[in-house]
């Protein structure tokens, strides 16, 4: 969640984007020593982020993608990313994931958010 929040912050910033020094900065080691499950939804989540925010855009009813907070939308797409394209788990188990950040992270009523827009996309 963290390597894709700054992602996102370099994007937005029109900063050029280097997934594995960001990754080495997260967890603090070398990026080829970073587990492969963390490495694949981060570099799947980079390589299809079009996609995933086009795809989660379109479930949006009365909310703009560019509205809602990077943390949330990090969450989203390490979501997304996971579920479609580092391996199929049973949808209620990434949105359980997402939801415990969504409580740890952000404001109280942005779990339930996260739970209704993920139950709709994956």
């Amino acid at each position: 969640m963290q390597s894709i929040y700054i992602e996102l912050t370099y994007i937005a910033m029109k900063e050029e984007v280097n997934i594995p020094l960001i990754m080495e900065g997260v967890f603090n080691t070398p990026f080829n020593k970073i587990d492969l499950f963390s490495r694949g939804v981060v570099i799947k989540a980079n390589r299809y982020l079009d996609e995933i925010v086009n795809r989660l855009s379109q479930t949006l009813k009365g909310w703009k993608w560019e509205r809602i907070s990077r943390l949330a939308q990090a969450i989203l797409i390490m979501s997304c990313a996971h579920y479609y394209y580092v391996e199929k788990v049973d949808k209620a188990i990434v949105i359980e994931v997402a939801v415990k950040l969504a409580k740890k992270y952000l404001d109280q009523n942005e779990p339930k958010f996260i739970n209704g827009v993920l139950d709709k996309v994956l």
